[in-house]
């Protein structure tokens, strides 16, 4: 009886294990629940996180329409800088923070926002670009080998000239080609056509220049610029004493020499607010000095002065001076003396200047840091004897 009772009271070996693995099956579930892939944990950082967001984000609406309030109606640059220093401080509005006509970039905390003139506000998460998707930045397509006659060229590498599937949008209303009768003036477009396009009225191959090629890329190999394949829309400069000084300011925002003409328009063109769009951060005209630098960066190291490379060499001989010499009389946007500008002639492939005339514009759009393509390029048709790569924006 002594036994008996002893053995109905008592717990075996076998019972103890199995109460011991039920303990820990239980404990290791719960730690998922709490600290797995998607357990409680990160279920509660995350919202926390989204919160943070969602708070920053509120606080940028908030102190945007601020500004456009202060503003009667319409944002500028002093009114964010001053929404943004009271709002956030002095300490997160510096004096590159808001610059030009807009759009305008805000680097916040946990986003970047871009804000248009219109008060559109479009925010990306810091780091998004590079951080998602499968497709590649430019640092890890571009090789830096752009000529074909180098050594170790690669076809399928991203060069400076290749074409990308940018997208400028088209416009809204219809603008006949400037003329002697409306000079200092932009036109040559119809509404519904597109901003990659050449405009009408100027002297160019209908269809054969079109879309967005590869200008530069920075040195660290986080940015890169492009280039309107076609002149998208033209000006007409007037001839007059100092009034390439005007035309210098419409066109680039700048004067760094002469006297303005009195009584001649001067007032700034926005380039930003046309041709800024999706996953680009600003836009300005092409200037002389910009055609000089990339000439010197890209063609010859040596060779910096405008004179001296006046006349482009054959395109059979680099297929990079294509990107500069499209088919089309276009302004090179800087003031050679008070009444010509500097400009690029199609029938003497050269740069030359001219003191009156309606010419195209070229456009340079810088895109975002980090922006990512899908990593095999297509190919685009043969144009002047050359094939080029055509990048599409992920």
């Amino acid at each position: 009886m002594k036994n008996l009772k002893r053995n109905v009271n008592g717990i075996t070996l076998i019972a103890l294990v199995v109460t011991i693995i039920i303990l820990l099956i239980l404990a290791g579930v719960t730690l998922t629940i709490a600290l797995g892939e998607n357990g409680l944990f990160k279920m509660a950082r995350d919202s926390g996180e989204a919160t943070k967001d969602v708070s920053e984000e509120e606080k940028v609406k908030l102190t945007v329409s601020s500004a456009f309030i202060d503003g009667a109606g319409t944002l500028s640059t002093e009114k964010l800088k001053k929404s943004f220093t009271n709002e956030f401080g002095e300490d997160k509005v510096t004096d590159t923070t808001f610059t030009g006509e807009g759009p305008w970039i805000y680097e916040g905390e946990r986003k970047n926002y871009k804000i248009e003139t219109t008060g559109k506000i479009t925010g990306t998460a810091k780091g998004s670009q590079e951080g998602t998707g499968t497709g590649k930045t430019v640092g890890e397509l571009y090789d830096g080998v752009n000529k074909p006659d180098e050594e170790n060229y690669n076809e399928d590498a991203m060069h400076i000239g290749d074409y990308v599937d940018y997208d400028a949008g088209n416009w809204d209303t219809t603008v006949n080609a400037p003329t002697s009768a409306n000079p200092f003036t932009f036109g040559g477009y119809t509404a519904g056509q597109s901003r990659n396009t050449n405009a009408t009225g100027g002297s160019a191959e209908t269809g054969k220049y079109e879309g967005w090629r590869i200008w530069d890329v920075s040195e660290d190999e986080s940015t890169v610029t492009l280039i309107s394949a076609g002149c998208p829309e033209l000006y007409y400069h007037q001839d007059g004493t100092n009034y390439a000084y005007n035309s210098e300011q419409i066109l680039t925002g700048e004067k760094k020499t002469g006297t303005l003409a009195a009584g001649q328009p001067s007032n700034p063109r926005n380039w930003n607010s046309d041709y800024v769009q999706g996953n680009a951060t600003s836009a300005r005209a092409m200037k002389k000095s910009d055609l000089d630098e990339w000439y010197g960066k890209y063609i010859d190291s040596e060779i910096t002065d405008s004179y001296k490379i006046s006349r482009f060499p054959e395109n059979t001989a680099n297929k990079l001076i294509s990107v500069v010499e499209n088919g089309m009389n276009y302004w090179l946007c800087s003031a050679y003396d008070n009444s010509d500008l500097y400009c690029v002639s199609l029938g003497l492939r050269k740069v030359a200047h001219g003191n009156r005339g309606g010419r195209g514009v070229r456009v340079l759009v810088s895109l975002e840091s980090g922006v990512k393509f899908i990593e095999t390029p297509a190919k685009k048709d043969q144009i002047d004897g050359f094939e080029y790569n055509n990048w599409s924006i992920e």
